[in-house]
């Protein structure tokens, strides 16, 4: 009676907020950066990058091996949703352009 315990989908959400947060602060570091602050942003940048991508190989491994939770699908959802901003933020400079209040 040995349970095996999948937590495909509780790493999946914490990587996938811990890439969001990196990719957040790569932006916020600086708005002039020196040459060691261009190496703490690089870092962040793809570091973050590569947990986002971890995390959505962990959610469809958790998916495709049945584990119970909803916890499997809040990564995917978080990096969709990321995906979606980004594209919404594109199409909206396209055809709004890029006006000055």
């Amino acid at each position: 009676m040995t349970s095996k315990v999948r937590p495909f989908g509780v790493w999946s959400t914490v990587l996938s907020i811990l890439g969001a947060l990196m990719l957040i602060f790569s932006y916020l570091v600086s708005k002039n950066p020196t040459a060691s602050e261009i190496i703490v942003i690089k870092s962040l940048f793809f570091s973050g990058l590569t947990f986002l991508i971890i995390c959505i190989v962990l959610g469809f491994i958790g998916i495709l091996t049945g584990e119970k939770g909803l916890l499997k699908f809040t990564g995917i959802l978080i990096v969709f949703l990321m995906v979606v901003g980004l594209v919404m933020v594109f199409l909206s400079m396209t055809f709004l352009g890029f006006r000055e209040p």
